[in-house]
């Protein structure tokens, strides 16, 4: 996180930390085990009590070891499985997407559907 030109306060770097930026300068929070992030409050907080991404839990009983495309979130997001436990979200950044083939958050252009649009077919309008 970059405080330069942002306005202090609390920014979410995930479900389980933020950034508070003060004069420019950065301080890097860890939640405590057991809660996420609250953007409505800017601080750590039991997972019932959130709304959005980070208070939904994913099922990952069926699921090998590792990063899966959050689907439900227009893979914004992506979670981690281990031990056929749900580990938490993480967040790509605004312009891209999850790639579960490469593992990394990717141009939507580079990813296959549904989270990206490679191999689509492109149309223009012509007048």
């Amino acid at each position: 996180l970059d405080c330069s030109g942002l306005p202090d306060g609390n920014y979410e770097l995930g479900c389980k930390s933020y950034g508070v930026c003060t004069g420019g300068a950065v301080k890097l929070v860890n939640c405590d085990p057991g809660q996420v992030y609250d953007d409505n409050s800017g601080s750590c907080a039991d997972p019932s009590s959130v709304t959005g991404i980070c208070s939904q839990r994913r099922d990952c009983s069926n699921k090998a070891d590792g990063l899966y495309a959050d689907t439900e979130n227009h893979c914004k997001t992506y979670y981690t499985c281990y031990n056929g436990e749900f580990k938490g979200h993480n967040f790509c950044s605004k312009v891209t997407v999850f790639d579960e083939v490469q593992q990394t958050c990717n141009w939507p252009g580079a990813v296959d559907p549904p989270c990206g649009t490679k191999g689509q077919a492109t149309t223009s309008a012509t007048g």
